[in-house]
């Protein structure tokens, strides 16, 4: 993987273009894809829309293929009690998922 350069690419990185996560969903009326639901967030990073879609859906599985990120995920998954939060160390290409299946997937500025 490439390094990053400057604040771009690193877990939390400020973003001038990114509306706030909050923001992001209620634009796009999401909430009924996942209250309810079983979410995979491909690319969660620091877990930034997790927090926002794991108090209305059934299951949130946030994968990135950056262990740092996924590891202060976990800790903040633990931390606020968010049982139906989970993170793994994945790609978009290879998801790891085996067998499970979502009814919704997130691919939330990951490019």
């Amino acid at each position: 993987m490439a390094e990053p350069v400057g604040e771009v690419g690193r877990i939390g990185c400020p973003s001038a273009v990114r509306p706030a996560d909050d923001l992001e969903l209620r634009r796009l009326r999401a909430e009924r894809y996942f209250r309810g639901k079983d979410v995979l967030d491909i690319g969660t990073g620091d877990g930034r829309l997790v927090w926002v879609v794991a108090p209305i859906a059934r299951t949130v599985l946030g994968i990135d293929p950056d262990p740092v990120g996924v590891a202060e995920a976990t800790r903040r998954a633990r931390r606020s009690g968010a049982h139906n939060a989970r993170f793994k160390v994945s790609t978009g290409q290879d998801l790891g998922v085996g067998t499970e299946r979502f009814d919704t997937a997130i691919f939330s500025w990951s490019l």
